[in-house]
C-alpha cells in the first residue's frame, strides 16, 4: 500500500471513529435501559444464571468486557453503555473495510456513512444492551471473511475462527447462525489440511477458554446444562414447538415490522433503484447473486433470519447481526445506481465530453446525503408517537408478547401506538422517554424512604432496578402476569436474590413500605380493598403508593404478606 493511501486510510477511519463518538456519546442513556440490561448489570458482581443475571446461555464476554468496563469507570450504567459506544465505533470501522474489500472505496464510504447514521444502530450504540456485540462481530468477520476471499492466507484464516469464537462467546446463538457462512468458506477456499488444522486449533483454544469461564461462573456443566434444559422462552412463538399459527404469524410480522422500520430511509433509495431501473436491477441480482462474496455476506444473515421468522423473536436489537450484511448490499446497488444514473446523462447530446467519475460522485452524494439526513431527522425529530406517556405505558412498551403487534393498549389511537413501537428502539425520544421514567420513579421512592435499609418495597414493575439503584431496601418482586391465581414472588437485598416458594411471607419493616402496581392490573382492587394506600404524586402512568398500615396481613392472589 503507497504511503498516500496509508494516510487517506488512517485519516478516513479517523474521521468515522470521530464521528460514531459524536453521534453516540451526547444521547447516551443515564439509566439502566430494559430487563436485560439490569441483568447483565449485577451479572457484572454476581453471576447466577439462576436469578437470570444473566439469562441463558449467559453472554459470558459481554458480561467479562462490562465488568473491565465498571472497573475503569465505577457506575454500572455507565459501564456498559461505553462498552457499546466503543463497539458500536469498532463496527463501522470494519463494516467500512468490508465494503471496500466487496466493491471499492466508493461503496465503502456509502456502507459507513449509512451504518453510522441507521437509527436502530444509533439508538443501540447509546443505551446498555447486548446487540450491539452483534452488529460488532458480524462486521468483524465480514471483514475477515471478504478479505480471505479476495487474498487466502493463513493468518486471515485463522483470525476468521478467532473472531468467529469470540463472536460466541459474546453472544453463544451466533456460533449457530455464523457457521453456514463460515463452513462456505472452507468449502470455497479449499485450505490446505494442515491450514484447516492450525485454524481450528486456533478456534478449539479461544472456545476453551470461554467455555471454561462461562462453567466456572455457572457453577460447573452439570449446573450449565441444567439450566440449558429449563430454558424455553425459545419454544414460546414456533409452530415447530406447537404453538398456534397465530403466534408463528405474530412473530413473522414482527420480524418484518422492524426489520422495514430498522432499513428505513435506506430501503426506499433501493426500493427507488428498484424502480427507476428494474431490469438492469434484475440483470445485476442474477449476474452477482452466485458471486463467492455476494454469497458469503448472504450467508452470514440468513440463518439468523431465518431464526428468527421460523422460532423465536423478541426485540428490534436481534437485528444487528442481519443488518450489517443488508447495508453491504444496498451500498452495493446505490453505488450501481449512481453508475446507470451517470450513463444517462453521458448519452446526452450535450455532455459526451464529461468525465464520468465526478458524475457518478455526485449522484453518489446526493443519494447518500438525502438518506443521512432522513436517517437523522428519523433519530431526532420527536414525531406522534414518541410521546412519553406512550413510552411510560407498561402495556404498550411490552412489545414482546403474544399478539404484539395487534396491541394498542391505554392510547385508543391504533397508529400513533404503532409509531410509538417503530420509534421506541430507533430514536433519541426512546432513550429520553426511560430515563424520565426511570429517574421520575427513583426521585418518588427515594423520597419516601426507599433507600433506607429499614424500607420494604412490594414491585410488581421497575422491581430489577432496585437491585443495582436501590440495594439497600429489601424488595419483594412480585410477577402478576404469570399461571391465573399465583404469583411468582422473590426477595432481593444488597445485589443478592432468592425464590421464595412459602404461601406465608413475613416480614418486619421499621421504615416505609411502598407498593409498585398499577391500577389497571386485573388485581389491584384485590389488592386495594386490603389497604389504606396513599397514591405518590407521580404522572397517571406511574403507580406508586405508600402502605399506610403499620401491620397488615394482605392475601394476594395464592400468597399472604404479613407485616408484623
Amino acid at each position: 500500500m503507497a504511503r498516500k493511501e496509508r494516510r487517506l486510510r488512517i485519516a478516513g477511519g479517523a474521521v468515522l471513529a470521530l464521528a460514531t463518538f459524536a453521534t453516540r456519546i451526547p444521547f447516551r442513556a443515564r439509566t439502566l435501559f430494559e430487563f436485560d440490561s439490569i441483568n447483565f448489570a449485577i451479572a457484572t458482581i454476581r453471576f447466577d444464571l439462576s436469578e437470570v443475571t444473566p439469562h441463558m446461555p449467559g453472554d459470558i464476554l459481554h458480561v467479562l468486557l462490562g465488568r473491565l468496563f465498571y472497573w475503569l469507570i465505577g457506575d454500572l450504567n455507565a459501564a456498559f453503555v461505553w462498552l457499546s459506544i466503543v463497539l458500536s465505533v469498532g463496527s463501522v470501522l470494519f463494516l467500512w473495510r468490508a465494503a471496500a474489500q466487496l466493491r471499492g472505496e466508493r461503496v465503502a464510504v456509502i456502507a459507513a456513512i449509512l451504518w453510522l447514521t441507521m437509527p436502530l444502530f444509533w439508538f443501540h450504540g447509546c443505551v446498555a444492551t447486548a446487540y450491539v456485540q452483534e452488529a460488532f462481530f458480524a462486521s468483524a468477520l465480514l471483514y475477515v471473511g471478504i478479505r480471505l476471499i479476495n487474498k487466502y492466507h493463513l493468518s486471515a484464516l485463522c483470525a476468521l475462527l478467532v473472531v468467529f469464537s469470540l463472536a460466541g462467546a459474546a453472544r453463544q446463538n451466533d456460533l449457530l447462525f455464523f457457521l453456514l457462512a463460515i463452513v462456505f468458506i472452507l468449502i470455497k477456499l479449499r485450505p490446505s489440511r494442515r491450514d484447516v488444522l492450525l485454524a481450528l486449533a486456533c478456534f478449539f483454544s479461544v472456545t476453551a477458554l470461554w467455555i471454561a469461564e462461562l462453567l466456572r461462573e455457572s457453577g460447573g456443566l452439570s449446573m450449565y446444562l441444567h439450566y440449558a434444559h429449563v430454558e424455553s422462552n425459545f419454544r414460546t412463538q414456533s409452530v415447530l414447538f406447537g404453538n398456534s399459527w397465530q403466534r408463528q404469524l405474530d412473530t413473522v410480522v414482527k420480524v418484518l415490522f422492524y426489520l422495514v422500520v430498522s432499513l428505513g430511509p435506506t430501503s426506499i433509495g433501493v426500493l427507488a433503484t428498484a424502480i427507476v431501473f428494474p431490469k438492469r436491477t434484475a440483470q445485476f441480482i442474477a449476474e452477482y447473486r452466485w458471486n463467492r462474496k455476494a454469497s458469503f455476506v448472504i450467508l452470514l444473515a440468513l440463518p439468523a433470519l431465518l431464526f428468527y421468522l421460523d422460532v423465536f423473536f423478541m426485540k428490534a436489537g436481534y437485528l444487528l447481526n442481519v443488518l450489517p450484511s443488508v447495508i453491504l448490499i444496498m451500498a452495493v446497488l446505490l453505488d450501481q445506481a449512481a453508475i446507470w444514473l451517470a450513463e444517462r446523462v453521458k448519452r446526452r447530446p450535450e455532455n459526451p465530453t464529461k468525465l464520468t467519475r465526478p458524475i457518478i460522485t455526485r449522484n453518489v452524494a446526493w443519494v447518500t446525503g438525502i438518506i443521512v439526513v432522513l436517517n437523522c431527522l428519523w433519530f431526532f425529530v420527536h414525531w406522534p408517537g414518541t410521546e412519553q406517556v406512550r413510552y411510560n405505558s407498561e402495556n404498550t412498551r411490552n412489545s414482546f408478547v403474544h399478539g404484539a403487534m395487534n396491541r394498542f393498549e391505554n392510547s385508543g389511537e391504533k397508529w400513533l401506538t404503532l409509531s410509538n413501537r417503530a420509534f421506541e428502539y430507533t430514536s433519541v425520544s426512546g432513550i429520553r422517554a426511560v430515563d424520565s421514567l426511570n429517574a421520575m420513579t427513583l426521585r418518588a421512592l427515594e423520597a419516601n424512604g426507599a433507600s433506607n435499609p429499614n424500607a420494604v418495597i412490594l414491585a410488581s414493575w421497575w422491581y430489577r432496578w432496585c437491585y443495582a439503584l436501590l440495594p439497600d431496601a429489601t424488595t419483594f418482586d412480585i410477577e402478576t402476569a404469570g399461571h391465573e391465581g399465583h404469583l411468582a414472588v422473590g426477595i432481593s437485598q444488597n445485589i443478592h436474590r432468592e425464590n421464595i416458594f412459602n404461601s406465608v411471607i413475613r416480614f418486619h419493616a421499621r421504615g416505609s413500605v411502598l407498593l409498585l402496581l398499577r391500577h389497571d392490573r386485573p388485581d389491584f382492587a384485590e389488592v386495594n380493598s386490603q389497604l389504606h394506600l396513599e397514591r405518590l404524586p407521580m404522572p397517571e402512568y406511574l403507580d406508586i403508593y405508600r402502605v399506610k398500615d403499620s401491620a397488615f396481613v394482605l392475601h394476594w392472589q395464592d400468597r399472604t404478606f404479613i407485616r408484623e
